[in-house]
């Protein structure tokens, strides 16, 4: 195991960049993958709610109420300058003037009345919430209308609007069970991370495997193999056995900083399938960077490379845009890249994309297929650089 051991010798005066990879790729991977899980789930918004009711009527301050059910309402100096400065620095997002009269236009039904603007509203940001206030006044007005049309008094018409407001339509989103993968353990929140790790795998292996690579093939290493009793088969079973290692130490790191995230151990199958996707992507990872070998011996050029090529896969096949925001034409052209198959692996099984277990078992052979791929290139691309034929002592 001697070269076994000279590989892990020379890995370690490497250690220091792997490290660093490893470390700043973890300190981008965290943040990311946090702010997306504060995302769990719709949630009304709420605003924060200045309210000048210049009407003092029983029915502004009825509508006063029933804002404050699901907005807060903030107590300001009724002055011009103190409520620009209150939405300026968001202690306000909303400022609204009930204009005299309120009560009476509200229960007139002269088109004069009808056209006439009710209320005022101010507001420094545009939002989907600020744009839902507007939206709600409306249907305010109009299901109080509708019910004193219908001969209800003022009371009784806004109690009955109140009530029609305040329905809850419960939604539930139905799958075709036939094309559902994804489990409740592995939420689309969490395949961030493994999403991420189609750039991060690809870099941070390609530059910690390449370096020990490129050194063993310098003439100086080789020669001094040559004087040694080592066979070429021995030779490269042991480099093998190294990589394979090197490589999984790196995945494991991975997959531990994924438990983090995860809150405990992985559970479910979808999530066993992941990490088997990340797993095989690793090991696409891991062909790759041989093969970069034997395209150039410059560690400075293969670090570009990878950077480069990882850096464009990750943009391209999703693992920073979701697929589903992409042009279709853009997806049909990367589906060369075998980022692609293990993003949309990983989307199938967190719900994001619909697709079976037959799909995901396809994305997982054509990843293979690349491995075997890029083994191919890498023994055609050596076989003019192979190592001289090893003599024994």
């Amino acid at each position: 195991m001697r070269v076994f051991n000279l590989f892990f010798k020379i890995a370690r005066t490497k250690l220091g960049i792997t490290i660093l990879y490893l470390a700043v790729f973890l300190v981008i991977c965290f943040p990311l993958v946090k702010a997306t899980q504060k995302q769990v789930s719709f949630e009304e918004a709420t605003l924060s709610l200045f309210v000048d009711d210049r009407d003092q009527s029983e029915a502004s301050r009825r509508l006063i109420e029933q804002l404050s059910e699901k907005n807060e309402i903030v107590e300001l100096e009724n002055d011009k300058q103190v409520i620009m400065d209150a939405m300026y620095y968001d202690i306000v997002d909303y400022s609204l003037v009930i204009k005299e009269g309120f009560e009476e236009k509200l229960q007139s039904f002269d088109q004069g009345a009808l056209n006439e603007g009710l209320f005022e509203s101010y507001h420094m940001r545009d939002s989907y919430a600020v744009a839902m206030m507007g939206v709600f006044l409306s249907e305010y007005v109009r299901d109080v209308r509708m019910k004193l049309a219908m001969g209800y008094k003022l009371s009784e018409a806004i109690d009955e609007a109140e009530k029609m407001l305040n329905v809850q339509i419960p939604v539930e989103i139905i799958t075709d069970p036939e094309r559902e993968v994804a489990d409740k353990d592995f939420t689309e929140n969490f395949a961030v991370f493994f999403r991420l790790l189609c750039y991060l795998l690809l870099v941070v292996i390609t530059n910690a495997l390449c370096p020990v690579l490129l050194c063993l093939n310098r003439e100086d290493q080789k020669k001094r193999i040559e004087c040694t009793r080592i066979s070429t088969s021995s030779f490269v079973r042991q480099i093998f056995l190294g990589s394979a290692v090197l490589v999984l130490i790196i995945w494991l790191v991975y997959m531990a900083a994924g438990t983090v995230l995860y809150g405990g151990m992985y559970r479910g199958r979808s999530c066993f399938l992941a990490i088997g996707n990340s797993f095989l992507f690793a090991m696409f990872c891991a062909m790759f960077a041989v093969f970069l070998c034997t395209l150039s011996r410059n560690t400075t050029v293969v670090g570009m490379i990878s950077q480069i090529f990882g850096l464009g896969m990750a943009f391209l096949c999703g693992a920073f845009i979701p697929q589903s925001m992409m042009d279709d034409k853009v997806l049909s052209a990367v589906r060369i890249l075998p980022g692609y198959w293990y993003v949309r692996a990983t989307d199938i099984l967190s719900g994001a994309q619909t697709g079976t277990l037959q799909d995901v078992q396809n994305c997982f052979l054509i990843q293979a297929g690349f491995v075997l791929l890029f083994l191919v290139l890498t023994i055609l691309g050596s076989s003019g650089k192979r190592l001289p034929r090893l003599k024994h002592a």
